[in-house]
């Protein structure tokens, strides 16, 4: 997957973009929900950058995928892109709006909750916590 710079808005939103397809599957209406509920101001991007951000992410998973069989929601790639973001508050952000997507199509998929655990373990980052968010 491609470099953003710490904290940047591609990089939070690639962990976005993360889950929208972390149950392998790009659903319509996780995006349409981005869409009309302006997901991405409310964490400070851009809604056409969200969107490139989620096409690069796509692209970049098809090239990864023609050189060997790619697993999303591998430690290694899940560690590096939570890395990119450092910023407590920006990491709650973040958190607070994968919950949100992963529950607009009604299900929060196996693949949803891994990424959820994920970052909430590999930033300190509790349930509870979120409600300051």
């Amino acid at each position: 997957m491609r470099a953003y710079p710490t904290n940047s808005p591609e990089a939070l939103g690639r962990l976005l973009a993360m889950a929208i397809l972390a149950d392998g599957r790009l659903d319509n209406r996780e995006v349409d929900w981005l869409k009309h509920h302006d997901t991405a101001s409310l964490v400070g991007v851009e809604q056409d950058l969200l969107i490139q951000v989620l096409l690069d992410c796509c692209r970049d998973v098809i090239t990864e995928a023609e050189q060997e069989r790619v697993f999303l929601l591998e430690d290694h790639r899940l560690a590096r892109l939570a890395d990119d973001v450092t910023d407590p508050a920006l990491r709650k952000v973040a958190l607070s709006a994968i919950l949100i997507i992963a529950k607009s199509d009604g299900d929060v998929s196996e693949g949803e909750q891994t990424l959820l655990r994920f970052l909430m373990q590999r930033w300190g980052i509790a349930l509870e916590d979120l409600v300051t968010a």
